[in-house]
This record gives structure tokens, C-alpha cells and sequence, in this order.
């Protein structure tokens, strides 16, 4: 724990633990610990859950330790720029309708050619200015909603 309260910019960029081998495309074994495929396992496994995003090195980590049960490997998606964090995207509660219902994940454990395609060289070490740089969205292009969510203090 902390020795004091943290500041917004402290809790958003100070506590990650990159989990991603510098050379990629690989978890560090170091911090990588079955651990934490469990946790995301739980998560996987609530049924409000769609889909959890993680850097495809992680993913790849969690195909190797899952064991013989691998049904909720197919929620677990690789996305770029998730090294030390994950993403869930969470079914729409009813009480939003302006909430856009994600398409479910496929079936099966996305972790054979779905996967490879992921950690193809180019992907693994992009160009900055390649077809997977990041685009940020812009507050303007945002619905309200979220909008107040990334302004909230």
C-alpha cells in the first residue's frame, strides 16, 4: 500500500505494472504470475461480462496456463496498449438505452490463428506512423455521457 492518498495522476500513472516483456511478444516472467490469469479468468467468467481486452502477449500467456477449461478464453480479446492494465466491457444494463450492445465473442478460445495474427512482427513492432498507430478519439466526437465520465474530477 501507499504511504499516503494518491493523487488522480499517481493512480493513473504511477501504480501499472508493465506485464509485457520488452521485447515482446511475451508476458515478463518476472511479474507475469498464474495469479493473475486467474483473476481475469474470474472476471471472464461473470456472466455480465462481454469481453475483457488485453495486450496480445497476455493473451497468449493465458492460452498457454488455462487448462482444460477454455470457455472463457473466448472473452478474453487481444488489443494493443493494454501491457499493464485490461479492459471489460460489461453487458448494457436496461436501464441505459443508450447503450450499444457489443456483438458476442466467437466461439472457441481465440488462441490459434486468431491469435497469431496478433503477433505477426509488424504488429509486435510497429511504425509509429503504421496502419496500427493509436488514434485517439477527440471529447467532441464522444457521446455526452461519456464525455462527463472523462471530465468528471
Amino acid at each position: 500500500m501507499p504511504d499516503h492518498e494518491l493523487s488522480p495522476e499517481e493512480r493513473e500513472l504511477n501504480m501499472a505494472l508493465n506485464m509485457v516483456a520488452k521485447d515482446r511478444p511475451a508476458v515478463d516472467p518476472k511479474v507475469w504470475t498464474s495469479e493473475r490469469t486467474a483473476l481475469v479468468r474470474a472476471a471472464a467468467q461473470d456472466p455480465i461480462v462481454i469481453y475483457i481486452l488485453v495486450n496480445p502477449a497476455i493473451k497468449k500467456a493465458m492460452c498457454r496456463e488455462a487448462g482444460m477449461d477454455r470457455s472463457w478464453l473466448s472473452k478474453v480479446r487481444p488489443w494493443w496498449g493494454h501491457d499493464e492494465h485490461f479492459h471489460i466491457r460489461i453487458a448494457c444494463p436496461a436501464s441505459s438505452p443508450q447503450c450499444k450492445p457489443q456483438r458476442p465473442p466467437s466461439s472457441g478460445d481465440g488462441c490459434g490463428r486468431e491469435l497469431d495474427s496478433w503477433l505477426k512482427e509488424s504488429l509486435v513492432h510497429p511504425s509509429a506512423s503504421g496502419a496500427n498507430a493509436k488514434q485517439n478519439i477527440p471529447l467532441t466526437a464522444m457521446p455526452k455521457e461519456c464525455r462527463a465520465v472523462v471530465m468528471a474530477p
